[in-house]
């Protein structure tokens, strides 16, 4: 272990941070009674362990008096990875991972010259996948597929020479049929067989069991709608929102044409900062705005500043509208609905938002033998983009018959022009 031999900070991140604690501090293992964490580091090994920072603190070999301190988090947690200056990272299960928090780690492993290593099982051909095909022939990267008894496609496709092949044969053909033919009495055949290859042969088939969202996206590229998209500056922008403080404001921004369609041209995600800290950054982008979409809890009260976010984004001369509340029962149809008439900006920001919707999920559950999917989706990181969009999809209607003409604000290089914020579309 390089904790051992190096004193430096590790860190050590599972997808959610509350994950941490529920699977590491408090599992106990069923089979020796003993806490998980004290069995990865025993009490023996170890100079110091700190429950609430969920932390260990470990002796360096050889080096009196020098040790290593070994912090679990989440990939969710943006703000504490910041804190960190880890000499190492190790991000568990990163296909599962918030992939943003790449961005967070990655300069401060390049600042202290780090190291990263990343463990994951796949899902599909999302961030992990793409990081493992596009640096498989970097010479400061080592890059390993692990399956159980397959002879995996990659190792026939020219863009993953330089990918370590292992055959672990850990499991004997026998029992992986049995492993087969009870996921696919679970499951039926087809997730059944799909999860079956993504678990134990690392396969990359675009599979998301439980995802509401993943055909359509998939369907979105087959038809080359995500594509590059410039904003028309004769058109007025929306901003469909979903709000948080703690979890991000995630927001959708959008032109409707005058054909039906609906072109998504930028996302945000902005974390711990209020309603009046938004609004510059609203203000800083080079369009004017139709409206502004909030979710249900927009009269409710802001955060910071006492007052509610309808009434400072009102107070600073927005249009806003707000969506009743409504359930997921009523916003998924409604977004699938809209999905099929939009196109989306090949931007970084806009694939962020478009990541979102293909993680978008709800869990198997299984009772009495029976195995359902439950109706209430998984909150994650992927979840606020995906509620931007429900915003968005609610509004179908008025946007489909005009509304109010956009406000300007006197920065506005538009003001002046006469344009209207009305538009059809879903014709």
């Amino acid at each position: 272990m390089d904790a051992l031999e190096e004193a430096a900070s590790y860190v050590y991140c599972l997808p959610q941070t509350n994950q941490v604690r529920r699977n590491m501090w408090e599992a106990v293992n069923p089979r020796t009674g003993v806490n998980r964490i004290d069995e990865a580091f025993p009490e023996e090994w170890r100079l110091k362990k700190l429950d609430q920072a969920m932390a260990v603190h470990m002796p360096v070999i050889d080096q009196p008096g020098k040790y290593s301190a070994i912090t679990f988090t989440g990939s969710d947690n943006h703000a504490g990875l910041r804190g960190m200056v880890g000499k190492e990272y190790t991000l568990s299960e990163w296909a599962f991972c918030d992939p943003s928090s790449l961005g967070v780690i990655r300069p401060i492993v390049e600042s202290n010259g780090g190291r990263m290593r990343f463990v994951t099982s796949a899902k599909g051909q999302n961030h992990a996948y793409k990081m493992l095909m596009s640096n498989a022939r970097k010479e400061d990267w080592r890059c390993y597929l692990i399956t159980n008894n397959t002879e995996h496609i990659l190792s026939r496709d020219k863009a993953a020479r330089g990918i370590i092949h292992i055959r672990s044969h850990a499991i004997a053909p026998d029992r992986m049929a049995k492993i087969l033919e009870e996921n696919i009495d679970l499951y039926g055949p087809e997730i059944g067989q799909a999860l079956t290859n993504q678990e134990y042969e690392s396969s990359f088939e675009e599979i998301a069991p439980g995802s509401f969202y993943l055909d359509l996206i998939l369907k979105a590229e087959r038809e080359r709608r995500i594509c590059d998209i410039a904003p028309r500056p004769e058109l007025p922008v929306y901003a469909g929102f979903d709000l948080g403080f703690t979890d991000p404001t995630a927001i959708w921004f959008f032109q409707v044409k005058e054909d039906g369609w609906i072109d998504f041209i930028d996302y945000d995600e902005i974390t711990r900062t209020s309603m009046p800290e938004i609004i510059p950054e609203l203000r800083r982008k080079p369009w004017y705005y139709g409206a502004v979409l909030l979710p249900h809890d927009g009269p409710h009260h802001e955060l910071t500043s006492g007052t509610t976010s309808e009434d400072v984004l009102t107070a600073a001369g927005f249009s806003v509208m707000v969506m009743p509340r409504t359930d997921d029962g009523a916003q998924i149809p409604s977004v699938r609905t809209l999905l099929p008439r939009c196109r989306f900006a090949n931007t970084p920001s806009v694939k962020r938002g478009l990541d979102c919707l293909r993680n978008f999920h709800n869990k198997a559950k299984t009772e009495g033998g029976r195995t359902s999917w439950s109706p209430k989706p998984v909150h994650d990181w992927s979840s606020h983009g995906a509620k931007a969009m429900a915003t968005v999809a609610y509004f179908a209607n008025e946007l489909r018959s005009g509304i109010a003409a956009p406000v300007r604000h006197e920065a506005d290089p538009y003001a002046g022009s006469g344009r209207s914020g009305s538009g059809g579309w879903m014709r």
